[in-house]
């Protein structure tokens, strides 16, 4: 078996973080300023997964397991998922808890083939070793994509790793996403903003504000507020990338109901979508994007009436992709995983 670093190929984290070092999704001088829930929720390896080509037909994988994770999505399997496009996904189960030696057994595929081998979120998952009975060589890296938001970004409530939305629009136009989608958190957190705005991303999308009607509810001015301070950080770092901003997609308990501050879901949204309009509008700000997102996901595709599954989630990505293409000067083309 021929032994490679593991760290070249593990996507889904921030230029210069380690994920076996710190075991999130944000840097620790991020962390020291944050909310425990949102600090709890970057430790779930959301979209992390191993990334290569070649020939292998066997691999093994040296896996450390820890702590369970709080808020994963709870539809995934607790397990290694492996993508081969053009083929079922395979879901191997992890044996033991702390470290271990998995061995994979991949499908006959063309070498040029990505291969993708997703973390479970139910854990606190390292790879510390990969091993091949052949070459392997880190999947091709394209523009780094940054993407902000809630459980509903994170992943709930998909079937299978690498079927949110993020992963959905990422793959279709070839980008390297780094999914900072926090469930039960996102409230468009300062110190996160300035995550973002020193990622070097090519191209970034917020969608938050879902939570902001009931489990951390606020008003329509507050979230409007919090909505400008979080892009004028962002700007602060990217001034020229393409940034589009998604407003809450439908929640229908909430949409004409009062939160304990009097919002209803509707008056937030508008709030929102007012906050960037007004943004863009007062900066002079071209490479800024509005998706409203009220109509993006029919109602009928939410599982537990807020998180959509797996057709919601391609209806979400197939309304936010045209924009993210045309911001980095993409095509909206399908490739091997492209959003049917």
């Amino acid at each position: 078996m021929i032994r490679v670093q593991p760290e070249r190929f593990l996507r889904g984290t921030l230029p210069d973080l380690s994920w076996s070092d710190g075991g999130s999704r944000l840097p620790p001088s991020a962390c020291r300023k944050l909310t425990a829930d949102t600090v709890r929720a970057a430790r779930v390896p959301a979209g992390l997964h191993l990334a290569f080509t070649g020939a292998a037909s066997t691999i093994a994988l040296t896996v450390r397991t820890g702590e369970r994770t709080t808020v994963p999505a709870p539809t995934l399997p607790e397990a290694l998922v492996v993508h081969v496009p053009g083929r079922p996904s395979t879901t191997v189960p992890l044996l033991s808890r702390g470290p271990g030696t998995v061995r994979i057994e991949l499908p006959d595929r063309d070498p040029a083939r990505t291969v993708r081998v997703f973390l479970p979120e139910a854990f606190g998952t390292v790879i510390d070793g990969l091993a091949a009975d052949a070459c392997l060589e880190p999947a091709p890296r394209g523009p780094l994509w940054v993407v902000y938001g809630d459980s509903i970004t994170q992943g709930w409530s998909v079937s299978q790793p690498g079927l949110a939305w993020p992963s959905l629009v990422a793959d279709q136009l070839g980008l390297d996403l780094v999914n900072l989608g926090f469930a039960g958190a996102a409230r468009g957190e300062l110190p996160v903003a300035d995550v973002v705005a020193a990622s070097g991303a090519a191209a970034v999308t917020v969608a938050w504000g879902t939570n902001a009607w009931s489990s951390l509810p606020t008003s329509a001015a507050q979230i409007a507020e919090t909505t400008r301070l979080f892009l004028t950080a962002v700007r602060q770092g990217l001034p020229d990338a393409p940034v589009t901003v998604v407003s809450p997609i439908v929640r229908p308990d909430a949409e004409g109901t009062p939160n304990r501050f009097g919002a209803r879901l509707t008056d937030l949204r508008e709030a929102l979508e007012s906050a960037v309009r007004a943004f863009a509008a007062d900066a002079g700000d071209r490479r800024l994007t509005l998706v409203p997102g009220s109509d993006l996901v029919p109602a009928g595709q939410l599982v537990d009436g807020i998180h959509p599954g797996d057709e919601g989630h391609r209806s979400l990505a197939r309304g936010v992709t045209p924009h993210v293409a045309a911001g980095v000067g993409l095509p909206a083309r399908r490739t091997e995983a492209g959003v049917p």
